[in-house]
């Protein structure tokens, strides 16, 4: 009879193994990514397998753990070397097969007929669609039993096992901590930082640090220059508007400033421009 292991960490175990495959399965991507291209991609499903042999090398073959189970202090209990043998050919052989012989038309191509070729594929996707709905048949039956959440390792007759005994599941929040607290502060950034003025914000420090300016004569006349440049935006001005000083706005520019402040500083001059001062019409 085995031993109660918790089934979070059986579970666990399992999907870090296959993040740790993605993971080098990655790194090999990037390796080869300067090679010549398809020279590698026909041999995908091989450094697929060869990958997989090397996690299996240096983690079930020489132990009876793989590095999920370590990670979650488990291992696997009545593993000796033929039965570590037969797991990795079933957890590999068959998706080289579906990747070598199907996706890739190995044999389909060598078929003569289009019937026969539609045929043989239904057959082949009967199968696989088989052992997925085995998958997910036997996963009601690990929920119920407690142990084996792959039918492989029910028909090895391997069981998972904690390694350190009656020693309770360590529960870290630290990362989960951290996760919480940065995402609230980028949402926190993102609704504040639009609504601060920080062009007033510039100019309340600059007069504060800045000699004051002579008081300036009203202008009541503007000429538009061929490089004239909005005093707010710094762009080539959108239907140019100017309010009782020398500079350039944009209409949408000057009547935004407007609505929130009237009386409004020119960013330049520091001149009080009104709202009942905005000219429409400028000479060019």
């Amino acid at each position: 009879m085995a031993t109660f292991v918790s089934r979070v960490n059986q579970i666990d175990a399992v999907q870090l193994d296959d993040e740790i495959y993605k993971v080098l399965r990655s790194q090999t991507d990037e390796i080869t990514k300067y090679f010549a291209p398809g020279k590698v991609v026909k041999w995908r499903p091989e450094i697929d397998v060869l990958v997989k042999y090397l996690i299996w090398n240096y983690s079930l073959k020489t132990n009876s753990s793989s590095f999920g189970q370590r990670l979650l202090n488990l291992s696997y209990k009545n593993l000796d070397r033929r039965k570590a043998v037969l797991l990795f050919l079933f957890l590999s052989i068959p998706d080289y097969l579906r990747e070598r012989l199907v996706n890739e038309n190995f044999i389909l191509e060598r078929l003569p007929s289009n019937y026969q070729r539609s045929k043989y594929k239904g057959y082949i996707q009967q199968v696989d669609n088989f052992f997925h709905l085995l998958n997910f048949i036997w996963t009601f039956f690990f929920l119920r039993l407690g142990n084996q959440p792959r039918y492989v390792e029910k028909l090895l007759g391997i069981y998972n096992q904690s390694s350190t005994m009656n020693k309770p599941r360590s529960i870290g929040y630290s990362y989960m901590t951290r996760e919480l607290l940065w995402h609230g502060l980028i949402e926190l950034f993102t609704i504040s930082l639009p609504m601060i003025d920080f062009r007033r914000i510039q100019k309340l420090w600059n007069s504060l640090w800045l000699p004051k300016k002579k008081e300036k004569s009203i202008v009541v006349n503007c000429k538009l220059e061929a490089n004239a440049i909005c005093s707010y935006c710094s762009q080539p001005p959108i239907l140019p508007r100017w309010a009782g000083c020398p500079h350039v706005f944009c209409y949408y520019c000057l009547e935004a400033l407007f609505t929130i402040m009237d009386p409004y500083k020119c960013p330049i001059c520091d001149d009080q421009l009104f709202s009942t001062d905005m000219k429409t019409y400028l000479n060019v």
